[in-house]
């Protein structure tokens, strides 16, 4: 706990304060006790005029891979609670293996199709009459076919299925999902829960690079405006653990420490202000906490996630040279394998072309 802060400010793009779990009230935040390890609630009376303002403003195309099986009926029910165009177009796609024969070949797509058919007129029964739902039956390799349906509808989005915790290193690791994570080069939305409702504790665990901005955006256009505050993750990384720090004075140490968490916040702090501006345009952006947390990445955010009870995870990927790396021994792999949330992964803009 003493190696946690959290900070808070309001997506105007300034460096927010670092604010300890136990600090007072100031201004619209006060402190709080709990599980959630954030320490601070910040009360936001812009949620409706958010809502208001971006409610014209919404995900146009969307792909939807559907295997037909029991994590089809959670993706679908997601896809159902994502904040849509009012004239979007949702595209569930289906891969069937290629056949050993012709006819065999005829009667799987045949199936296939009858099968997706029906999980689509499903599905327009819970979007609005002006979304469009259609269906894609391919045969060949599911990967390439989804990753070329992307391109070919334009889409905006891929939503695609997490399997449960004993199946997570197999479905991910040299999966379908991680060949179009890595190929699509478009933000993927990976489900595992179970919707009951739009994103409530949207999070984003990012670095201090580039990419924050366009994560924070895109973490903001799913989860839309049905959150009013917004947790921005960032795991500091210091070199005082190691042998050659040993000898340094506790004071010394500490005294860096704080310039490095001085120097992530004002840093984060812009980023996150840039992020809420490319989503939000003149809109009342939402409420927001910075936690810094002292430790690696792969086991400290996963800790926060639970803390503060997460429901969407947003995780930026390298560029084009990275991805190809993205789940294997990365963070961002193994960070998607055992996280108990949803995960959106987003690409850098250049890539989504």
């Amino acid at each position: 706990m003493r190696e946690r802060d959290t900070l808070a400010g309001s997506g105007s793009g300034r460096g927010p304060r670092i604010r300890s779990a136990r600090s007072e009230r100031s201004g619209s935040m006060s402190s709080t006790s709990g599980n959630s390890g954030a320490g601070v609630t910040v009360r936001d009376r812009g949620a409706k005029a958010r809502a208001a303002a971006t409610a014209s403003v919404g995900i146009r195309s969307v792909v939807v891979p559907v295997d037909l099986s029991a994590i089809s009926d959670r993706v679908l029910g997601r896809v159902a609670r994502l904040p849509l165009a009012a004239d979007a177009r949702v595209t569930l796609v289906h891969v069937a293996p290629s056949s050993a024969s012709a006819s065999e070949g005829r009667r799987t797509m045949r199936a296939a199709g009858d099968a997706l058919a029906h999980e689509a007129a499903h599905l327009r029964t819970a979007l609005p009459a002006t979304v469009r739902v259609e269906c894609v039956v391919r045969d060949g390799g599911a990967a390439a076919e989804i990753t070329a349906i992307a391109k070919e509808k334009s889409a905006e989005l891929i939503v695609m299925g997490r399997g449960g915790s004993r199946a997570l290193r197999d479905a991910f690791l040299g999966s379908t999902a991680e060949r179009v994570i890595r190929a699509a080069r478009r933000p993927v939305l990976a489900v595992r829960l179970s919707p009951r409702a739009a994103y409530a504790r949207p999070a984003a665990a990012v670095d201090l690079d580039a990419s924050v901005p366009r994560v924070i955006a895109w973490l903001l256009r799913v989860a839309d405006g049905s959150a009013q505050r917004v947790e921005v993750i960032h795991a500091l990384r210091t070199p005082f653990e190691g042998r050659a720090y040993s000898g340094a004075a506790p004071e010394d140490v500490a005294e860096r420490r704080a310039e490095l968490r001085r120097a992530a916040a004002d840093a984060l702090g812009v980023s996150v202000g840039q992020g809420f501006a490319l989503r939000n345009g003149r809109s009342l952006p939402p409420r927001w906490a910075l936690h810094l947390l002292q430790g690696a990445p792969r086991t400290a955010v996963p800790a926060a996630v639970e803390r503060s009870r997460v429901d969407l995870l947003a995780l930026g990927t390298r560029g084009p040279s990275g991805l190809s790396q993205a789940f294997v021994g990365s963070v961002a792999g193994d960070l998607l394998r055992t996280l108990s949330c949803d995960v959106l992964m987003v690409p850098p803009a250049a890539s989504t072309a």
